[in-house]
């Protein structure tokens, strides 16, 4: 088969590939497609283990299940599938913490997404596999598990409402959170220096959404000059750790979505103001379920996320575009 391969940083190649096979209780799927995750950008940049077939917002059709097991999808099924799953009985997991699970860190899919077949293992079809009902697009399906990341991250802001939230970042993910913190009650001042990006984010529901200049001035006017309840950071730039002390009130609360790199943290301030420092690294099973069925009921608007629908032989071209922001989201197309 055919694959987008990562052979060297910043460098994808399609090259022939093994097809998989498959055991009791797992899927070969042909894949439809497969979204662009920001994951993927850093380790294609960075120092990822090498020649290695990324992906993981995966769409596929079945063609043949695992013999001896029990897969509850049959040939010709769309599905939308997970790359991650935990245990759900280790010390981790019991404490709600299934990111950090060590079944869930080893499992995945083989290879990834970009690629024509690939193999879902069984606890994966259990657990992180749904059937597309008809007439939901691939590209919106695939948007399950980084709906299910947000749906994690909001419940970890634990916000009341009315709750103002400073949502550094308007990309795909930074659109996400908007609908996801205004459904859980929370008023949303978004920050990206793209104007586009800010627009839509108001069509998706921002309170306000600003350039990055004059945000502290912005968040003491709409707050009584308290600062954020909360700041989220929907980019992976260390510098703006520090910015967030600026913008969040005392006892406030500074959340990452995404990090890459170092920052020193200012302990002091941390201390005296009583800040919570908190992190979203993936999803659980639960919240993908939960992920899947705000898709199937339209509840979250993704469709108009999708700037970018690419063939599998130019992922490399999907990878600069995204690289210089401008592209939004980029579904790559592999075999429809």
């Amino acid at each position: 088969m055919k694959a987008a391969v990562h052979t060297a940083p910043g460098r994808i190649a399609l090259q022939d590939w093994p097809t998989p096979g498959i055991g009791p209780g797992e899927l070969l799927l042909r894949v439809r497609g497969c979204g662009v995750c920001g994951s993927d950008l850093a380790k294609w940049r960075g120092a990822a283990e090498r020649p290695a077939v990324l992906g993981h917002e995966v769409v596929g059709e079945v063609v043949r299940v695992g013999e001896g097991g029990e897969a509850p999808f049959a040939e010709g099924e769309r599905v939308v599938v997970a790359h991650h799953v935990p245990c759900q009985a280790c010390h981790y997991c019991l404490r709600q913490s299934p990111s950090m699970c060590r079944a869930f860190k080893a499992s995945n899919l083989d290879p990834g997404g970009f690629a024509e077949f690939l193999r879902v293992p069984a606890p994966n079809v259990r657990f992180a596999t749904f059937r597309i009902p008809e007439g939901m697009p691939d590209e919106v399906a695939a948007f399950t598990e980084p709906l299910a990341c947000g749906l994690r991250a909001v419940r970890r802001l634990s916000l009341l409402p009315g709750d103002t939230v400073v949502l550094l970042g308007l990309g795909s993910v930074g659109c996400l959170l908007t609908q996801l913190i205004r459904r859980a009650g929370g008023r949303v001042l978004g920050v990206d220096p793209l104007p586009e990006r800010r627009a839509l984010a108001r069509r998706l529901g921002a309170d306000e959404a600003i350039p990055p200049e004059g945000v502290g001035e912005r968040v003491r006017a709409v707050t009584e000059g308290r600062g954020a309840d909360r700041v989220v950071l929907a980019v992976a730039d260390p510098a703006l750790v520090s910015r967030g002390f600026d913008w969040v009130r005392d006892g406030g609360a500074i959340h990452l979505f995404a990090g890459e790199g170092e920052t020193v943290l200012p302990v002091g301030a941390l201390y005296h103001r009583e800040l919570t420092l908190t992190a979203t690294y993936s999803a659980s099973p639960q919240e993908l379920a939960e992920a899947f069925g705000l898709l199937v009921d339209g509840a979250v608007r993704v469709a108009e996320l999708v700037s970018h629908r690419i063939p599998l032989e130019r992922l490399q071209e999907a990878v600069g575009l995204l690289d210089r922001r401008q592209a939004l989201k980029v579904f790559v197309e592999v075999g429809r």
